[in-house]
């Protein structure tokens, strides 16, 4: 079996990427016999929802364009959610490669986010919501570890 990740520059749990990939906006490894594509992410350590959603969506950027000229194409995509918007990246990987999509759902997003009072803007959360149920609709596999809340919101 053939595995290969798509993956951030390493910059968990200190939002700092690490020394060794500093500057890179393109990095690739293997480990255990496993190659590792490492795209560019915009990492500041705040809390504030601008800086997260420009982490979340220099990763959706950046991943699409390794995703696009340097991963080839495998049979099978597995993606995580969230951030949802990453979905879109896999969605046009999926189509443009020609493979799978397994859809893993962490937490409820755009749901979550809402219901915490971390996204208000009517707008984003249509678009949230309209990208979220594409992805459950293209993707061959939708799974989810559930608890209790997101059983209650998932029925």
């Amino acid at each position: 079996m053939d595995v290969t990740v798509l993956t951030a520059m390493p910059n968990y749990p200190k939002m700092e990427i690490y020394p060794d990939y500093k500057g890179k906006w393109y990095a690739k490894e293997e480990m255990d016999g496993i190659t590792i594509h490492r795209s560019w992410i915009y990492v500041k350590k705040s809390k504030k929802i601008v800086a997260r959603l420009m982490n979340y969506f220099s990763f959706v950027f950046s991943a699409m364009v390794v995703g696009l000229f340097k991963v080839k194409k495998h049979d099978i995509i597995i993606c995580e959610s969230p951030p949802l918007f990453l979905g879109k990246t896999a969605l046009v990987l999926k189509w443009l490669k020609g493979s799978k999509l397994v859809f893993n759902v962490s937490d409820l997003w755009p749901e979550s986010a809402e219901k915490l009072g971390i996204i208000n803007n009517k707008v984003l959360l249509k678009v949230s919501t309209w990208l979220e149920e594409l992805l459950y609709k293209k993707s061959a596999m939708v799974y989810m570890v559930v608890y209790l809340g997101m059983r209650k919101t998932w029925r």
